[in-house]
């Protein structure tokens, strides 16, 4: 069978999960979960309400593997089954019947703090005015940490009550001390709460298991394959989950020494990506975690032995991955390919997928560092230009994966990714395809930010300024406002007056340029022909076929009809960015 309903008791999962014999990762996507929610969770518990299903997926072989509990306290060195489904409230309940703290998913530790009145069976979100106050058990941890000792604890809770009410010259009833016990009694019941679970099979077929993971709705989140290879991560190697939870943390944050830079902040979803493709040249997450299972794919059985090699594999990868010095070698390929802000990137598994080339680039074939950064910037401006990995990304990221299988040198590995990017970047492309791509209205269109990278690979100006667009795209240029501001060369309100008002032809990609935000507030809504009198007056005459050369705009554009004006210039963008390629060459 594929799995079984089995009810089960809190009690015993929490401690299956301290033993280690239930695996509950401190983090599969981030402790998510609002603390209103662990507070409704727990009324409806206490209202003997049904809560919903655990799903735990037992081990493959079905064994037990214990040992004396050692350093890390857990009588189990690998777990026998993994909580799939129901993460976030069983870890809620973990972490308030044992007083421990999570971690949310901007990777901040904090407790959950529940406060319970006695007298009312009211619970809320525990606060200052809770905390003050005798009428509440301001963290009710505290209930059942003190289980052992739970008559003693009951006993003073209401001697503690009684004593507040006489300083404040009332009295606490006998039916009123008697309710308090009851109802902390009722709290601590808690633990014999029935949950039901559905327990997987673990010699299930693989291809129905990955399809509950897949289709299961956790919080109305789906859980995907990148969920469980960070729950077999937080698991079997829970200090390679802090690692990536770490320097996910630190991405975000701005100081020296820190994987943090302007252009990205990956996830720890990223990570798993980069580190199964690099390591493992599986880009699709589906095998990636089969094989950190500990799958033999040629029998498909599973090896607790085979899994222990992979995550030691995995440990040597990761070191590489998470390199700090490395990674902000490859996010200067990015920006030497002109993506020098995050505003431009449309694509993050273009990103992941750069950064898996250039790991294979540095520690495979040993490639010098300025050799390597030369290819890789044309490697990711072909692929956020084309959107490369925005249709099947898994699928084509595996399939130049599998043509790596072959490749034996560095020279080999230039020539490889060259070839894939000339049977991309035809000339067919630059002269045909990217003007098509180009008649967009979308604010994330990838052939627009191509064309804004080129501008930036070329050195170019900001139109009507002095200043390069380089220089006002980083994000230390901005002030209160955008220091770069996206203006329209037809002004929307003067297309509205001549009866083009829909604004998927006022927003169209071609009918932009960037400009200075000084300068755009001094554009008033009239005709290209009219305020253009006063932008040509500032612009030498030696300098006006560069300017427009670099901006696309055809000579003579501001007296052009506009459908003519949008045509031409797609052709003149697209030159732009066949110009800012050939730079990179």
């Amino acid at each position: 069978m594929l799995f079984t309903p089995v009810p089960r008791i809190l009690k015993d999962l929490i401690m299956e999960v301290e033993s280690g014999k239930l695996g509950l990762p401190e983090l599969q996507r981030g402790y998510v979960w609002k603390t209103t929610k662990v507070r409704d969770l727990l009324d409806s518990m206490f209202k003997g309400y049904p809560i919903g299903y655990l799903m735990i997926w037992d081990s493959a072989d079905g064994t037990e593997k214990s040992k004396q509990i050692g350093t890390d306290g857990k009588a189990f060195s690998a777990p026998k089954s993994l909580v799939i489904d129901g993460q976030q409230r069983l870890t809620s309940l973990f972490a308030v019947m044992r007083g421990k703290k999570i971690v949310d998913e901007k990777f901040n530790e904090k407790p959950i703090i529940i406060s319970f009145n006695p007298l009312t069976r009211v619970f809320e979100v525990g606060d200052n005015a809770k905390k003050r106050s005798a009428e509440w058990i301001y963290d009710i941890s505290e209930v059942f940490l003190n289980e052992p000792r739970s008559f003693a604890y009951i006993s003073e809770k209401a001697q503690s009550m009684a004593e507040s009410r006489e300083k404040a010259g009332l009295s606490l009833t006998d039916d009123e001390r008697q309710s308090i016990q009851q109802n902390i009694m009722d709290l601590l019941s808690l633990g014999s709460f029935s949950v039901p679970t559905l327990e997987i099979n673990g010699n299930a077929d693989e291809e129905s298991v990955a399809d509950i993971f897949v289709r299961v709705n956790s919080g109305g989140e789906k859980l995907g394959e990148d969920d469980f290879i960070l729950t077999l991560i937080s698991v079997y190697w829970p200090e390679g989950r802090h690692k990536i939870a770490e320097f996910c943390r630190s991405a975000k944050i701005p100081k020296a020494g820190t994987p943090y830079n302007f252009l990205f902040q990956p996830s720890p979803t990223h990570i798993v990506r980069a580190a199964m493709s690099y390591g493992f040249h599986r880009a699709r997450l589906h095998y990636a975690y089969m094989l950190l299972r500990g799958r033999d794919f040629e029998n498909g059985i599973y090896s607790e032995d085979l899994r222990v090699r992979q995550f030691g594999k995995l440990k040597t990868v990761l070191d590489k991955v998470l390199n700090v010095q490395v990674w902000k070698n490859f996010i200067k390929c990015v920006e030497a390919a002109g993506f020098v802000s995050k505003a431009l990137i449309s694509s993050e598994n273009a990103l992941v997928y750069a950064y898996v080339m250039y790991l294979i680039g540095k520690f495979d074939y040993g490639m010098e560092e300025s050799v390597l950064r030369k290819l890789i910037a044309k490697w990711f401006f072909m692929t956020a230009v084309t959107g490369y990995y925005t249709g099947s990304p898994e699928t084509d990221m595996e399939s130049d994966l599998a043509d790596l299988r072959s490749v034996k040198t560095a020279d080999t590995f230039v020539t490889l990714l060259g070839n894939k990017i000339t049977a991309v970047f035809t000339g067919d492309f630059f002269d045909i395809t990217l003007s098509g791509n180009l008649a967009n209205s979308a604010p994330r269109n990838p052939s627009w930010f191509g064309y804004c990278a080129a501008l930036n690979i070329l050195g170019s100006n900001v139109l009507f300024s002095t200043l390069q667009t380089r220089e006002l795209f980083s994000p230390t240029a901005d002030g209160a406002k955008s220091a770069l501001e996206r203006h329209h060369l037809f002004p929307k309100a003067y297309l509205a007056r001549i009866g083009i008002t829909d604004d998927r032809d006022r927003n169209q990609n071609a009918n932009y340029a960037f400009i200075e935000w000084s300068d755009n507030i001094e554009i008033l809504d009239t005709s290209p022909a009219e305020y253009m009198k006063e932008q040509l007056a500032k612009i030498p005459d030696d300098k006006k076929d560069g300017i427009y050369a670099d901006h696309a705009l055809p000579d003579g554009w501001e007296q052009m009809e506009y459908a003519d004006f949008l045509t031409k210039r797609r052709v003149l963008m697209a030159k732009v960015i066949k110009r800012g390629y050939e730079r990179l060459k």
